[in-house]
């Protein structure tokens, strides 16, 4: 039985295509009426006539597109594009917001082109990099994702977001070393930065670093309700036998969500392992399992509680629980086997 680690991070841009974004033709559409009286409204309506008075002007249908896009009516957001382009290709601000477009209905190919057009229009423009450094960072293509990054900070020096997207690109490509200095580097230009202490705080964890410490904190300082940073530290204290401060993290996790499957474990774990509680531990591995009912870890680990105390039917079915919804599980075959063993 061990503890369970479980980090998430994403950039904003993983975050939007996780959720599969509002694909064009899909998105639940609102249309706006003559009788909608709101300020978004009203523009809409003046930006209608406008547009029917000189349908030529490409900058009309940019400013709908943007409000358009805003209320999330993206094919009429595409449509508008399309056309402030057909008429005046020249404009990089535009291919922005196409990309954005593309992007918000999952894209990327496109949103990927529509950037590469801005920039080819605007070598200056610094959000159309910053925006190719991300896409090539999911698409894993470090190198032109790092390409990407030293343009931003050819255009605005100590740039907190081109260390960090350097910092990720580094860390998949394999350079830790490098990594945690462009994070470093990151944070120098903004003290503040949720994401650059949380890699930090992961980074040095993973070296079994007690520095690590410090950026969770940090993290938490700035989120104090990220259920991420407050484990990152909870396990970094369970694994280096600081206990209460552990059990104080997941507690405070609980609070924030009491459906966080890992924190119920882990709480499940200490009190069987460190603490040689039992019944605290059954109770914890209960929560994990109401929680998570396909759960195997806790239901193995709650027959092992049970096997502990002399409850062997229990711990049979745990196990055998176990094995229900992970066929092979080596562990839990090894405790039916002892069990058996036993009742010989």
């Amino acid at each position: 039985m061990k503890s369970v680690t479980h980090f998430a991070f994403f950039f904003s841009l993983a975050i939007l295509l996780s959720c599969n974004g509002n694909k064009p033709g899909n998105e639940t559409k609102a249309p706006v009426t003559a009788t909608d009286t709101t300020e978004t409204g009203k523009k809409l309506s003046e930006l209608d006539a406008m547009i029917a008075g000189s349908p030529k002007n490409a900058d009309l249908y940019f400013q709908r597109a943007s409000i358009y896009f805003r209320k999330k009516r993206i094919d009429d957001a595409n449509k508008d594009m399309l056309k402030a382009i057909a008429i005046d290709s020249s404009k990089a601000d535009y291919y922005l917001l196409l990309a954005d477009i593309y992007l918000s209905a999952s894209r990327i190919v496109y949103s990927q082109n529509s950037l590469e057009k801005a920039v080819e229009l605007n070598p200056e423009n610094l959000k159309a990099h910053s925006k190719l450094a991300e896409i090539y960072f999911l698409l894993k293509k470090y190198n032109e994702s790092l390409k990407h990054t030293s343009e931003m900070l050819r255009i605005e020096p100590g740039n907190a977001l081109a260390y960090f997207i350097r910092g990720m690109d580094l860390k998949e490509a394999g350079d830790t070393a490098k990594s945690i200095k462009s994070f470093q580097l990151a944070l120098e230009n903004n003290r503040d930065y949720y994401d650059a202490n949380m890699q930090l705080g992961l980074l040095y964890s993973y070296k079994n670093n007690q520095v690590c410490v410090e950026f969770f904190t940090n993290a938490i300082r700035i989120r104090p309700d990220s259920e991420e940073a407050l484990y990152g530290r909870a396990l970094f204290y369970q694994e280096h036998n600081e206990l209460d401060r552990a059990i104080q993290d997941y507690t405070q996790i609980l609070k924030l969500n009491p459906r966080n499957q890992h924190a119920h474990y882990n709480l499940g774990y200490i009190h069987y392992t460190f603490l040689k509680v039992y019944d605290q531990a059954i109770k914890h591995y209960n929560d994990a399992i109401a929680v998570a009912p396909d759960y195997p870890e806790a239901y193995y680990s709650r027959g092992l509680c049970y096997e502990t105390l002399g409850n062997i039917a229990a711990a049979k079915e745990d196990y055998e629980k176990a094995l229900q919804q992970r066929p092979g599980y080596k562990l839990p075959l090894l405790g039916l086997k002892r069990i058996n063993e036993l009742v010989k």
